[in-house]
């Protein structure tokens, strides 16, 4: 019998030192170590079929909204079509980035402890090229440029870049042809994880935690049990299949209750051999509480092939947070669309102005909020009334940072102290802003209405309304000043819309497509607009 891949190497002592190499100019492109074997070279053959897998799929309704998905990595022969369960789920969530955390199989990539980030621009596969995130992956491999002066860091060697992981490595690679059909174009952030201990998964979580948002997919590459004398692993010999199902099971219960204590002891207790145990942990660190975990699919090589002498188990789950918990581009519900944004006086909107700066420059100072408690009995009740806000930071005249929220979900005050904070460090566009350029940026706030659905982009009207674009879950938004200072038209700016939702430059033109319009009161520092 032919085994679903080439059987790694089990590690018998491990070294646990460091050998993550420093950071040298990237390379243009990381060529395919796969293709051919794992997976077709051809990419006419590798397209059809990915696509025959995901056309086999039956319609399944998810949870909520996907974040995360643990996905198989073996040859498509074996494991695609339960790997094409995922990724048909994340399909029109508007995901434009991706972090892919996973295993190595090979001696030489298991030696080193921490995170290994492959430093090159682009990786390649028959499909074509994927640009690397390499904005993100410098604040990985270079965390202290991004945390506030005087803090101790605590990531300090666990992440580098170490080549040896990836070289012949298939765990990550086997990912991206499925990716590169499921998304209309993203950028990876491409991780190895080695060996992790003690409180390595927390503080690599933390590093990882601020590049995640809604338009960030994580994805965790791993197969199951590996069964048989040349795994091995053999724990009984008798009614194999059902004991390798309860088996897989006994884990599929530990990761689907993000239960990371209860999966290390069922490791020491049963011996499960599962090749990504070190990334799946890591995913259960990194997911917050009010998501949770779906079996989508599941199989194993024993049964395609009638013989468990040699088995592997092959999963697909999927990670949802409910629809309720809303990001700021997320579209209300049309019964909660009324009133306009309000009227505010020149005295409210320098106070706002005024917040602003100070939560900017004591954040990017100390790495904390000043404390406005003391002053919240002098704001005018308007600013402590809820409304949708975005700040947005300009550098030169050039974008530095935007994010906010459309729904009225908190007050205008803290809104403005909130989103002035994003913007200067969660927005993954940017390297978050440093102390030095504080003094060279201007801020913008636009205080917003309700968002009201309207019937077809026909009925939008550029310069003077916000727009909102929805497909399934993906969705974007602009606010009104964006299209005016880009010189776009309608068809432009929708076009624009579409791909910051991660869809095709022309879905706007689709019959499945929703439209929210909003207005804005928008003023910034030296004036207003």
């Amino acid at each position: 019998m032919k085994t679903p891949y080439s059987i790694f190497i089990l590690l018998i002592a491990i070294s646990t030192t460091s050998v993550l190499l420093a950071q040298t100019a990237p390379q243009e492109a990381w060529e395919p170590q796969a293709a051919g074997r794992f997976y077709p070279g051809n990419e006419i053959a590798l397209k059809d079929q990915i696509n025959t897998f995901l056309n086999n799929i039956p319609k399944q309704p998810l949870k909520g909204r996907p974040v995360a998905l643990i996905s198989p990595h073996a040859g498509y022969q074996y494991s695609g079509q339960v790997a094409a369960y995922g990724y048909n789920a994340i399909k029109d969530n508007g995901f434009t980035r991706v972090i892919i955390l996973s295993p190595s199989h090979f001696k030489s990539g298991k030696r080193f402890r921490g995170a290994s980030v492959l430093n090159v621009k682009n990786f390649k596969t028959p499909l074509g090229l994927i640009p690397v995130d390499q904005e993100a992956c410098n604040q990985l491999l270079n965390p202290s440029e991004r945390l506030p002066p005087n803090s101790p860091d605590k990531r300090k060697a666990l992440f580098g870049s170490y080549e040896g992981a990836y070289q012949g490595e298939h765990s990550l690679e086997t990912q991206l042809p499925f990716l590169q059909t499921s998304l209309n174009t993203f950028k990876l952030i491409p991780i190895m994880v080695g060996i992790l201990i003690e409180d390595d998964f927390d503080r690599i979580a933390d590093a990882l935690r601020p590049l995640i948002n809604d338009q960030t997919l994580v994805v965790v590459s791993s197969d199951f049990t590996h069964y048989g004398e040349a795994y091995g692993y053999v724990p009984f010999r008798k009614d194999i299949e059902k004991n390798i199902t309860a088996l897989d099971y006994g884990t599929f219960e530990k990761i689907r209750n993000k239960d990371f204590e209860g999966l290390k002891k069922y490791k020491k207790e049963t011996g499960i051999n599962v090749c990504g145990i070190m990334p799946i942990e890591l995913l259960l660190k990194l997911l917050p509480d009010n998501v949770s975990g779906e079996i989508l699919n599941y199989d194993t090589s024993g049964h395609q092939s009638n013989d468990f002498s040699f088995s592997v188990s092959y999963a697909s789950i999927i990670f949802t947070k409910p629809l309720e918990v809303k990001s700021g581009l997320y579209a209300p519900k049309e019964e909660t669309l009324n009133a306009e944004q309000p009227f505010l006086t020149n005295e409210e909107k320098e106070t706002l102005l005024f917040l602003a700066r100070n939560t900017l420059e004591t954040y990017t100072k100390t790495g904390y909020p000043p404390n406005f408690e003391p002053a919240i009995d002098k704001l005018t009740p308007r600013l402590q009334e809820k409304y949708g806000v975005f700040v947005t930071l300009k550098k030169c005249g050039e974008l530095r940072g935007c994010i906010g929220h459309t729904i009225p979900r908190i007050s205008l005050f803290q809104g403005v102290v909130e989103n002035t904070i994003n913007s200067s460090s969660r927005d993954w566009r940017f390297r978050p802003v440093a102390q030095k350029e504080v003094s060279d940026i201007i801020i913008e706030i636009s205080v917003l209405s309700k968002p009201k659905r309207i019937p077809g982009p026909d009925d939008f009207t550029v310069g003077k309304e916000g727009i909102i674009i929805r497909k399934g879950y993906a969705n974007a938004l602009f606010l009104p000043q964006v299209a005016k200072e880009q010189g776009w038209n309608k068809t432009e700016t929708f076009c624009h819309l579409c791909q910051k939702a991660g869809l095709s430059r022309n879905a706007w033109e689709e019959d499945n497509v929703e439209f929210y319009v909003f207005t804005a009161n928008v003023f910034h520092e030296g004036g207003k607009s």
